[in-house]
């Protein structure tokens, strides 16, 4: 994470209702995201201290926080996520809720995170879009404040990161067409213009969720073939008259 100070900054701004209204919008995508995934672990990420996913079918869940914080639940594990006390190859599937917005180094922590997925485990990534909607504002508002001290990573960007860290992007979509604006009034008056770019599938919603796949190349291992050593002993044939003298 950049600091504590932009973390709890996010978990203040979620309580707004600016917030609360993306995030509900969040948290059904992701829902929908994890009904398909079956497995045991699941590994979220978010700047929110209670962020819970019910519609899946992993057998355990486990947070994952930079720092200890009041009213953590019991499966909170205290890491960075450049360095993960997770085992290699051992996670069916993580969620990172904004979690590259607010990193120091997000291309070391998608290899990290790459390192601890299961072959074709999945990978959901719930980031800013700096070209949306929410992007242009950003460019007009103070970014010590929250949402707008994030990153706001493109999509085109990390798919280029995905593939270096061995994932294949499996599907984008987009999100939260509305005027990022906190006066309900003056969001509803410019709903046709949202409304507008999401009917022509246009890449300007606030925010975007993306699903990777983390492809391993399996090596089957070939017996040696040993070949026994064949000699080869010339055909025997009768000596002629002429060889016996």
């Amino acid at each position: 994470m950049l600091d504590n100070q932009s973390r709890q900054l996010f978990q203040d701004w979620y309580d707004t209702e600016l917030g609360q209204r993306l995030l509900n919008e969040e948290h059904d995508l992701i829902e929908r995201a994890l009904d398909n995934m079956v497995g045991y672990y699941l590994v979220q990420q978010s700047p929110l201290r209670h962020l819970t996913f019910h519609n899946h079918r992993m057998r355990e869940t486990i947070s994952l926080s930079p720092v200890l914080e009041l009213g953590a639940s019991q499966r909170t594990v205290v890491a960075r996520m450049s360095e993960l006390p997770l085992e290699s190859d051992g996670i069916d599937a993580m969620v990172l809720h904004h979690t590259l917005d607010l990193s120091e180094n997000p291309h070391r922590d998608l290899h990290e995170v790459a390192r601890t997925l299961l072959p074709s485990g999945k990978l959901i990534i719930i980031g800013f879009n700096p070209i949306g909607f929410w992007g242009i504002r950003r460019y007009f508002s103070n970014r010590v404040k929250a949402p707008w001290a994030g990153r706001f990573i493109s999509h085109r960007r990390l798919d280029d990161w995905l593939k270096v860290a061995g994932l294949t992007l499996e599907n984008v979509e987009f999100i939260d067409y509305d005027m990022p604006l906190q006066s309900n009034k003056w969001r509803q008056r410019m709903n046709w213009v949202g409304g507008s770019a999401k009917a022509l599938k246009l890449p300007l919603g606030g925010v975007y969720i993306m699903t990777a796949t983390k492809q391993t190349r399996r090596y089957i291992p070939l017996k040696p073939r040993w070949k026994t050593a064949k000699v080869r002993v010339p055909p025997l044939t009768k000596p002629t008259i002429k060889e016996i003298k």
